[in-house]
């Protein structure tokens, strides 16, 4: 910071970090891996297990009865999740409905992933399936993902110039990083590896003398240019290795983690996070968040080593949308979790004493009180009310069948105004409640007169009523042009009443 206020850099927001859950949860500070499923869930590996957070409704789901989880990675396509669990590091395959808490239909161990220290899926243009790379010291096993049993095929042993420290899939190649070199690897095994550091290049032969490892990263940026992260310095070669630009990336603190996007490298050190524009080289922003480290190889989940521990959602802001809901959190929260009838779901909700102590606050402040009012849900819309119609008619919600015959009408029309109104108010009384649109004091007196009557109705009767209701059952009220719905304007009420 002081660097970037020393020389006058612009220090560009790439990255806003929110906490994704309540640092009150007991999982969070026991978290290795992380990965996000949806907008509303997260997948935590812990050292008891799988676990999934959904954010939105505060359920915790135990997902799967494994060990110490050390990466998690997904294939929504083929539904499976892959773990790298246990005392042996061996790579397990679940299935997606693991996910929700059901029991799971099938648990596949690899057996020859013993010491995985790394996996990676993606998809290739040849095949329309994803593809699992399991990377054991340096023997990578290449997997094709199925829906069927059994569930995957393995088509491949590629041998890697070194222990591999990182893995992508660039195309349709396989970029693996390992002590001082990059390089690409053909997947099916036809060709030979193109090493992104060459040899014969001397500008870079520093990489080799001083035993830099692989940081976790390799961005490409075009046809043929790509940036290599090594944990002293960032350089940028072409497709032969040679190197294309003369400046290096050089990272202000030791780092500890790194991850990369098409645009920026986000670099992990014991005092924060740098982030860098990997096309113009420049150092664009620092988040001063000590003993921070990455979940997931995106790095968009991370870990706080604080006091609570805090699950942090890395935001980009030049994402298109946020791909996870973050919800309000409060460091004051009491929450608890609770076991539901299912052994494997709980709940992590607030006490009884302090919800009723949050509301007395929430009662206290003005601004607070009127969130405790929810909008309407579960409505009908029945008939739009125009400005001027709304203090004429008086919309009458029928319970029950009323005349609606043409002769019955007639027969309403030709009589007195005061026997109509009678008439009117003893239909109401008997068949329906009446529904005032407006606060005129006729309205109301007609809601006390069906009232009294209700009351004086015999018991035989009593399921003719019945209270009216929002809902948007088929018993809702009818459309306007309805011939069962009886008008009463408020002008043959006021008529009527001056007649009587």
């Amino acid at each position: 910071q002081a660097i970037l206020q020393k020389n006058n850099l612009r220090n560009k927001v790439i990255h806003c970090p929110q906490e994704a859950y309540d640092s009150t949860l007991p999982l969070i500070k026991t978290v290795v891996a992380a990965a996000i499923i949806d907008r509303d869930r997260i997948a935590v590996g812990t050292e008891e297990g799988l676990y999934v957070i959904e954010v939105t409704r505060d359920v915790i789901v135990r997902a799967a009865d494994c060990k110490k989880v050390y990466q998690i990675e997904l294939a929504p396509k083929e539904k499976i999740v892959v773990l790298v669990c246990g005392r042996n590091r061996h790579v397990h395959l679940f299935p997606w409905a693991s996910l929700d808490g059901s029991e799971g239909s099938f648990d596949i161990k690899l057996p020859e992933s013993k010491g995985c220290q790394l996996i990676i899926t993606g998809t290739l243009k040849k095949s329309p399936s994803s593809c699992l790379f399991v990377a054991v010291k340096r023997q990578i096993f290449c997997y094709e993902i199925q829906r069927t049993k059994p569930f995957h095929k393995k088509f491949n042993e590629i041998l890697a110039p070194g222990i591999v420290q990182w893995m992508a899939v660039f195309k349709d190649k396989l970029c693996i990083g390992y002590q001082s070199g990059f390089c690409l690897l053909n997947i099916h095994g036809d060709g030979q590896p193109i090493n992104l550091v060459n040899p014969n290049d001397t500008s870079l032969a520093f990489l080799s003398q001083q035993a830099m490892d692989a940081l976790w990263c390799a961005v490409e940026l075009g046809k043929d240019e790509y940036l290599l992260c090594f944990s002293q310095t960032g350089v940028y070669v072409d497709s032969q290795g040679r190197r294309s630009r003369l400046q290096e990336l050089m990272w202000p603190a030791t780092p500890v983690g790194c991850s990369c996007s098409s645009s920026y490298v986000t670099v992990y050190s014991e005092y924060g996070i740098d982030v860098f524009d990997v096309h113009t080289m420049e150092w664009v922003q620092t988040i001063g968040l000590r003993r921070i480290k990455p979940l997931n190889l995106e790095g968009s989940l991370n870990l706080l080593n604080s006091e609570p521990a805090r699950l942090l959602y890395l935001k980009s802001v030049y994402s298109e949308g946020a791909s996870l809901t973050v919800p309000e959190t409060s460091d004051n929260s009491k929450k608890q979790m609770v076991r539901t009838r299912s052994k494997r779901r709980f709940v992590f909700k607030v006490p009884e004493e302090e919800r009723l102590l949050q509301r007395r606050e929430m009662l206290r402040d003005p601004e607070l009180r009127s969130k405790m009012i929810s909008n309407p849900t579960n409505f009908n819309h029945v008939a739009h009310m125009g400005p001027g119609d709304g203090m004429q008619v008086l919309m009458d919600l029928p319970l029950s069948v009323v005349p609606s015959s043409q002769e019955e009408n007639t027969r309403e029309r030709t009589r007195p105004p005061s026997t109509n109104l009678a008439r009117q108010q003893q239909l109401r009384s008997r068949s329906y409640i009446s529904w005032p649109s407006s606060g005129g004091g006729d309205s109301s007196r007609s809601i006390s007169d069906a009232d009294q009557d209700l009351e004086r109705e015999p018991d035989s009767d009593s399921t003719k009523h019945s209270t009216p209701s929002n809902s948007s059952n088929p018993s809702g009220p009818p459309s306007p042009n309805s011939p069962h719905r009886n008008q009463l304007t408020l002008d043959g009420l006021d008529q009527s009443a001056c007649d009587a």
